[in-house]
This record gives C-alpha cells, structure tokens and sequence, in this order.
C-alpha cells in the first residue's frame, strides 16, 4: 500500500470521511474533494432573471454545451437544489461559468438568489448530465426556446462557430422577460448564419405550424421549455418528418386520483404515510415533512431516485407502469398507483 493510502486510511479510522467532508465544507469549501463552487458575480439577465457567476473547485469536472448542472445552497439550515444549464464565461482561465435564474412564486433557490445570495457564497455542485447537442453534421438547425429553455442553447451558441444556417425561435410573456436579448440580438447582427426571432405569447404568438416553414428535410428541431411547449414541438416536428431533440424542464399536467389514497411505508424509518394515487411522489412525500434529496425534478439527473421493493408505480411522463422491484425509481416523475414500499 502507498504512503498516501496508509496516510488516508490512518484519518479515516480517526476522523470517518462523512464528519471530514463536512468540516471541509465549513472550513474550506473549495478545496473540498466534492464538487464546489464559489458565487464571485450576480449581473441582471432580464427584468425578471439574474446571472450568477460561479467560481468552481479542482473537484468539479466542467460540463458540456447544452448539459445540466445541480446546484444546491443552505437555506434556513435546510439544502435547496435546483438544475441549470450552464455556460463558461469567455476568457475566464478558472473555469468560472454562469446559469441564469428566472424569479419563480414559491422557487426556495430562485428566491434565494434573487434575494439572499452574496458575493462568496458557495455551492455544492454536480456532475453534469443530459444529452442535447448539436448535431455532428452540418445540418441546418432550427431552435425553439420558451422561457428559461433559452439557457441551453446560449451555451451551445457559444460553443461553436456559427457554420451552419442557425435559427432561434424564444417565446416569452413580454419582451421584457427575454433573457439576455442585447446579446443575441448582437450576435445575429454580426453573424449572416444566425437568425433569431422573438415572440411574445401575451399577445398570441403560440407555437405552430407556421414556425416550421422554412425548414427542410433536413433540418434539425432542437426544443426546450416547458412540458406543454414540447408537446407541441413534438408534434409539429411528426407532422413534417423532420428530427427532433427536446428537453421539457416542467412535467405534463399530473391528472391524481384525489378521493384515492394510497399507503407509501419508508422501509428504512418504519414510517407510513397516506397520498393521493397518481401524485408525483417526490412533492407529495415532501408535503408530508419527509426531507428528499433532488435536483432537476424532471427525471433527467436521477438524484431523487430510491429503490421500490414492492407495488405499483407510475410514470408519469411515458405513463408506462411497474409492478415489481425496481433499484432506481425517479420520485419526481413517478406515481403510486398502489401501496408502496420504498427504501428511504
């Protein structure tokens, strides 16, 4: 065995590796073996977005164009994680990046940033995880963004020279929740392969058919907002054949058979509680006092998922259905439509 490994095995049998990390995390966050960030800039983004700037440790591994990051803060002593879709900041030699935080009613993160978050604040940060990417040809693309999809394709303009014929359509309430408008109407001044499109859905400008004319064969779709937004994408894209990528950062409309209930036993507490068959597990089991781990909340970064031992469970996205054991069961986009019996 090395010197090192003897050295670590000698303070781990003093000092158990979880009661270290924690004393790292107070003392010194960003030298920490676990992913970390430092908040070092909070700039506006829209009227009603921000821009955090974040600072990570050696331990974060970076992320590619268009992927996801959980970030978590303390709030009341209590973690808060939420997902964004991050992107470097231009010429920073730190690996310093950005995500852009819309205020949400009832957001505990998006509240936090907008009113709590400090210059040297910092955050526990994931692994990255998604998968949309621009395509490996020279395809042209055509991009649809509603509201905070924007994120992910700021980061994907970033990352590659604008070769190919490029299309951004972004919906917004009013232009004045466009997020980072100055810029992309910079860039497609200045770029003859970028075209951006703005629409304002309080005036009527839905997503149609129209949006998808000048598209041919072999143009790419490229779609993220929220769960009703996709639909329509995925949709219109069928209609003409074309290829679609999409990313839904809200779920479908959860129909929860309300007079039902349904008995969910904590194998590990002993403890049982009664919800609504057809709910979103995670929410319901965090309206009952249960503290959860989670992140994106839309099945994408699985940090809520557990082990179910027995009974029948839904998705609610696919609403495909599961009767027997499963090691990696999503609670934010699973039901119960039985009792249950969960490893937590």
């Amino acid at each position: 065995m090395a010197a090192q490994q003897i050295i670590r095995a000698l303070t781990n049998a003093v000092i158990p590796s979880d009661v270290a990390a924690f004393w790292q995390d107070h003392l010194a966050p960003m030298k920490s073996a676990e992913p970390r960030g430092r908040l070092i800039a909070i700039t506006p983004a829209s009227a009603r977005a921000i821009t955090l700037t974040i600072e990570p440790n050696r331990a974060f591994t970076g992320f590619r164009a268009g992927q996801h990051i959980t970030i978590s803060t303390r709030v009341n002593g209590a973690w808060v994680a939420r997902s964004y879709s991050p992107r470097l900041v231009s010429g920073a030699t730190s690996g310093a990046f950005q995500i852009t935080v819309q205020r949400v009613a009832n957001g505990r993160f998006s509240q936090w940033a907008h009113d709590a978050a400090s210059i040297g604040d910092w955050l526990k940060l994931s692994d990255a995880y998604g998968d949309l990417a621009l395509p490996e040809n020279n395809a042209a693309v055509m991009m649809l963004a509603a509201g905070s999809g924007i994120t992910p394709f700021l980061s994907l303009l970033q990352s590659t020279p604008l070769q190919r014929n490029t299309s951004l359509q972004y919906w917004v309430k009013t232009p004045e929740d466009a997020c980072h408008l100055d810029e992309l109407l910079a860039l497609q001044a200045h770029e003859p392969n970028f075209h951006f499109t703005l629409h304002s859905t309080q005036i009527g400008e839905r997503l149609n058919a129209s949006h998808l004319t000048d598209c041919d064969a072999n143009t790419e779709i490229m779609a993220c907002g929220p769960a009703g937004f996709i639909a329509t994408a995925t949709a219109l894209a069928s209609e003409r054949s074309l290829a679609l990528q999409s990313e839904a950062f809200s779920l479908p409309m959860i129909v929860s058979d309300a007079t039902q209930m349904v008995s969910i036993t904590l194998a590990r507490s002993g403890k049982v509680v009664q919800i609504a068959s057809g709910a979103a597990l995670l929410p319901a089991l965090e309206a009952q006092g249960i503290a959860l781990a989670s992140g994106c909340r839309r099945g994408i970064c699985n940090t809520c998922a557990c082990s179910k031992r027995q009974g029948i469970s839904e998705n609610i996205i696919t609403q495909m259905r599961d009767d027997g054991d499963n090691p990696g069961l999503r609670l934010c986009i699973s039901s119960a439509r039985s009792d249950l019996t969960l490893d937590l």
